[in-house]
């Protein structure tokens, strides 16, 4: 009895086993929720090195993400053109499209209407300046028109006038006036220069006196006019940051004509700061909005009757802008946000979830091995 109570358990045992084993196999060859779906798939156009259409044919670093991940899951998918972001943000909440694949930025305003894939890259707000035709000169303009250098300046010439014109060299000569303007010339000059003061000092101590107090003041004013004059020659050569962008200078890169691309997180983020700066938008500070990345191309290029010194665009593109404008050479980066924000896919409303989540362990994948990463550089390069 005891064998055969023993022989059934067994029977039993290996029955539940293999139903376990059978149903495992099932559940690993089960196909994906998705499998027969044709997943619709929107990119923004003209947008290198993220996204681009070209002779009907899609490039750019999200684009050869985008493959890999479709290759990886055997996605079936068509792929359109966008015309802008903000269109591709209202495209995707109502279910339009399925993935939005472009460095699209994440944004609070952008996440009350979709949701992200997860961030494979970051981009950033940056301000390019059209350099001066002649930087010699604008240099000098903005030393001069300085309030500390002109002010030490002003200081400088009467403080030592004074004591040149009460000195006792020009005092105590008798010569006639041409002459007597000739001493006094000589001895201005040379307490300016704080050089061969010694040679028209004369025996009084009310002399050295002067002498000595216009020498001190002289070494402080002095070392204010070059400390100041080093630094505006130091910011010439380096790029502020956007956050450090001052009301005044905001106003100034307006009136001087700042042109962004409508429809972008960076139009947005221009509209912000002009709001907070009390900025109104009028005949002189409207930023000029082009429609598309060609036609910002024709602005900066001065194609328009309107021609911008400034433009404001992202970090990840903007080296691309003016190199497809020729203008490297020609402008340069004055501001960069110092922040950076991240970038990544956007889903439709109507993507199947077990498809997301699929799609996020890709990239995660992708970004953990450094594929990502080198899939970027390539196109930057």
């Amino acid at each position: 009895m005891k064998h055969t109570f023993l022989g059934l358990n067994l029977s039993v045992i290996a029955i539940a086993l293999s139903t376990t084993i059978s149903a495992a196999k099932a559940t690993t060859n089960q196909e994906p929720s998705w499998n027969g779906e044709t997943i619709k798939v929107g990119t923004i156009d003209n947008y290198l090195p993220c996204s681009d259409r070209i002779n009907q044919h899609y490039e750019g670093f999200s684009i050869d993400l985008w493959r890999r991940i479709s290759e990886r899951l055997n996605l079936t998918y068509t792929i359109q053109p966008i015309a802008s972001f903000d269109q591709a943000i209202t495209l995707a909440a109502q279910g339009e499209f399925d993935v939005i694949a472009s460095c699209h930025e994440i944004t609070p305003e952008r996440l009350q209407s979709v949701e992200y894939a997860i961030p494979y890259t970051t981009g950033g707000i940056v301000i390019a300046s059209q350099q001066s035709q002649k930087p010699v000169l604008t240099l000098v303009g903005k030393i001069i028109q300085n309030k500390i250098v002109v002010r030490c300046s002003i200081l400088l010439i009467i403080i030592t006038g004074i004591t040149a014109w009460s000195s006792s060299y020009y005092k105590k000569t008798k010569a006639i006036r041409k002459k007597k303007a000739r001493r006094l010339a000589k001895v201005w000059t040379f307490l300016i220069l704080n050089d061969g003061i010694d040679t028209i000092v004369g025996n009084k101590v009310r002399d050295h006196a002067t002498v000595l107090i216009t020498s001190l003041v002289h070494m402080l004013l002095m070392s204010a006019i070059i400390g100041t004059t080093a630094t505006i020659i130091f910011e010439e050569n380096i790029t502020k940051k956007t956050n450090e962008l001052k009301n005044k200078e905001l106003y100034s890169l307006l009136r001087q004509g700042l042109a962004v691309q409508a429809e972008t997180s960076h139009a947005n983020w221009l509209q912000k700061q002009m709001k907070n700066a009390g900025i109104l938008e009028d005949a002189g500070t409207t930023p000029i909005y082009a429609q598309n990345k060609q036609q910002l191309i024709e602005l900066i290029q001065g194609k328009t009757a309107e021609k911008p010194r400034h433009v404001v665009t992202n970090v990840t593109t903007y080296k691309t802008l003016l190199r497809q404008a020729s203008l490297q050479e020609k402008f340069q980066l004055a501001y960069q946000l110092s922040s950076k924000t991240p970038q990544a896919f956007v889903f439709g409303s109507q993507i199947n979830n077990d498809l997301k989540k699929a799609i996020n362990i890709e990239l995660s994948r992708m970004n953990r091995s450094g594929l990502t990463e080198q899939i970027e550089q390539d196109w930057k390069d």
